[in-house]
């Protein structure tokens, strides 16, 4: 059994880790964990939390949005990944896999277009998104400023759409799909698959 601790960076990443990601990784033998920062999350305060975090677990990894992370280092979301890892003293950094959604957590809603008209109930939301993705070159690519954000566009298609609620639901049914059309997540599913 390996005890895996997810730092998440809000009440949204807490219900996915609870609903989608500890139920597939128990099926593993890792028993995962989410642990709620409650948004505003910047190196400073990951640093504290991993402090925290690391006697308590066997592992431990991040769940955290690129888009909106406070005073994110230069270099792009690699770079803020490395840092993360570097909060650590040497010794302890191979119990940590860091990682941060590129852009946000609703990237992975984007990929998952047929779940997310049948969760929604709006006609013609899956071809809508589809083109959305289409248009950005891929779902972790959909990002183009505050109005234009994975969750706004969502939001603005279908405005009975409530990022905690429906975003783990539609995730239930759909994550191998998701896995398959977001190539950093599945690189980070794939890395704690590798942990048992």
């Amino acid at each position: 059994m390996i005890r895996l601790g997810v730092s998440v960076e809000g009440a949204t990443e807490r219900e996915f880790v609870t609903r989608v990601l500890a139920p597939f990784l128990s099926q593993h033998g890792i028993f995962a964990s989410p642990i709620d920062m409650r948004g505003k999350v910047s190196l400073d305060r990951i640093g504290n939390e991993l402090k925290r975090l690391m006697p308590a677990f066997d592992y431990v990894t991040t769940f955290y949005d690129y888009y909106g992370f406070h005073k994110r280092p230069e270099g792009g979301v690699e770079a803020v990944e490395h840092a993360i890892k570097e909060l650590l003293e040497p010794g302890q950094r191979h119990l940590l896999l860091p990682y941060v959604q590129l852009y946000e957590f609703e990237a992975l809603v984007l990929a998952a277009p047929d779940q997310a008209e049948n969760t929604l109930g709006v006609n013609g939301l899956a071809e809508q998104l589809r083109q959305i993705v289409t248009t950005a070159g891929g779902a972790e690519n959909v990002n183009d400023g505050y109005e234009t954000c994975p969750s706004r566009r969502i939001k603005g298609l279908a405005a009975a759409y409530d990022k905690k609620l429906h975003g783990p639901v539609i995730l239930e049914q759909s994550l191998d799909a998701v896995r398959n059309q977001c190539p950093r997540f599945n690189a980070w599913v794939s890395s704690l698959l590798e942990l048992a």
